[in-house]
């Protein structure tokens, strides 16, 4: 009996041991898995990727207004301009050609670390679209940065129905991505180690005017009728008790397209107005006249907002928003400058700016030598008493690198978060920031500019005198 116990116990141990190895195997392997996808995985940049990463590189509660849905919402909502004008604490929180049931899990996600007061949802999806219509490209732009989760895992069932190859390519990008070997690039390996802060708050800019022209005037066409799925309305009723749950005000809005017809907007109406929800159409403003935008100026292409029209839409919806919901007014807080200052702040100095007028090298430098936040490498290469070049580093008001070249050499320093490098190899310089080389030959004066605040490269300049 004795024998039989202790060999009962020692099977017990073994078979303990061979479960945590092979768990200890399964959670090794999961992580090789997620890394290695991290690195194949396709980075949408200036879409998904960084509107995403950028949300979970805000301050934890510090976001006031969520706005969610597809490339309708970040191609229409500035949150610049909202806080601009308004003083909202907003973020564009979305994904291309988003399905409902993925805004569902962007909300989720943005509810884990935010305490919204507003969410915006824009419906283009909710009209017309299908799960079962199993868009792949929406579902890798609506997958892939999110993080692993129980709810990822759910939406990603609910998008494929099964748990096979398809799934897991969606758990692992490795497997869907696997190809892409070929084609890594120095960034598909240095992006985790990047600041993922999004300037523009999610909202994708661009000043491109659609070649095609616009044209909004089918809005009344009377010949068809609303396809909503009650799959979708589904979706809609889960984000309305989700937001009654967190205490968070829920409205839907409607971009400016050339493909929204008013009984869409009457079908969307109808549901905002049985569950208790505001519904803005800026298509029916713009029928209206109450919206001024302009069809030949205002549209990139024929479904989504420039710059021009996204700033008339976010005005309106900035007034809407102050007169139905309460949200605090964030600018000049008694505890200083905020994230959407810090934004206001590095979209300002992008583009042109004054002293990319001057003539000459000193009144470059007289007109930058003040601003702390420029860091300006400047190369003489008539520098006298036999000198081959001069180069030198101007940061924080005062000279921080000084070189003479007479021989061939390699300097190297730290600006900002960038690494620069000041070469000569024979009568070429070099002036390298992030393995770039920004130095422009054949003038007397070659003076680049490196902002700390946009940690860029905003100007390389050359004068005679």
């Amino acid at each position: 009996m004795a024998g039989m116990v202790g060999g009962d116990c020692l099977s017990g141990k073994t078979k303990v041991s061979r479960m945590a190895a092979v768990s200890s195997f399964l959670v090794v392997m999961g992580l090789a898995l997620t890394m290695a996808g991290a690195v194949v995985r396709a980075k949408f940049m200036g879409d998904s990727t960084t509107i995403v990463n950028g949300f979970y590189a805000e301050k934890r509660n510090d976001i006031d207004m969520v706005v969610i849905g597809s490339s309708n919402s970040f191609c229409t909502v500035n949150p610049l301009i909202l806080y601009e004008e308004y003083g909202i604490a907003a973020y564009d929180f979305g994904s291309s050609s988003q399905p409902m049931h993925i805004s569902v899990l962007y909300l989720k996600e943005a509810l884990k670390t935010q305490k919204p007061k507003v969410v915006a949802l824009e419906v283009n999806m909710l009209a017309g679209s299908s799960i079962s219509s199993k868009n792949e490209a929406a579902f890798r732009w609506g997958f892939t940065d999110i993080p692993l989760s129980v709810d990822k895992l759910k939406c990603i069932y609910q998008s494929v129905d099964a748990v096979d190859a398809d799934f897991f390519s969606y758990v692992f990008p490795i497997f869907r991505y696997h190809d892409r070997w070929k084609e890594l690039s120095k960034l598909d390996y240095t992006y985790f180690c990047q600041d993922k802060t999004n300037y523009t708050k999610g909202y994708q800019e661009t000043q491109r005017i659609s070649e095609y022209p616009i044209n909004l005037d089918s809005y009344d066409y009377d010949e068809g009728e609303a396809w909503i799925e009650e799959e979708s309305i589904a979706c809609l009723d889960e984000m309305v008790q989700l937001c009654i749950k967190k205490d968070v005000e829920l409205f839907l809005f409607k971009a400016p397209n050339e493909n929204w017809h008013r009984y869409d907007t009457e079908a969307v109406r109808a549901l905002a107005e049985e569950r208790g929800l505001k519904f803005v159409d800026y298509n029916e403003l713009y029928h209206s006249g109450e919206l001024a935008l302009d069809p030949a100026a205002d549209f990139r292409d024929r479904g989504h907002l420039n710059d021009s029209g996204a700033r008339k839409v976010t005005a309106h919806m900035g007034a809407f928003v102050k007169a139905n919901y309460l949200l605090p007014d964030r600018r000049n807080e008694e505890n200083g400058p905020n994230a959407w200052d810090t934004a206001c702040q590095y979209q300002q100095r992008r583009g042109w700016q004054a002293f990319m007028a001057s003539e000459s090298a000193e009144e470059c430098f007289d007109r930058i030598k003040n601003d702390k936040d420029y860091v300006l490498i400047v190369t003489d290469t008539m520098p006298g008493k036999g000198k081959d070049a001069h180069q030198w580093v101007y940061e924080d008001g005062k000279v921080a690198l000084d070189v003479m070249w007479e021989e061939n050499g390699m300097r190297h320093m730290k600006i900002g978060t960038s690494e620069l490098v000041l070469a000569k190899l024979g009568g070429v310089y070099q002036v390298m920031i992030d393995d770039v080389d920004n130095y422009q030959p054949g003038r007397r004066w070659n003076m680049v500019v490196y902002d700390k605040i946009t940690k860029s490269v905003v100007a390389s300049l050359v004068f005679d005198a």
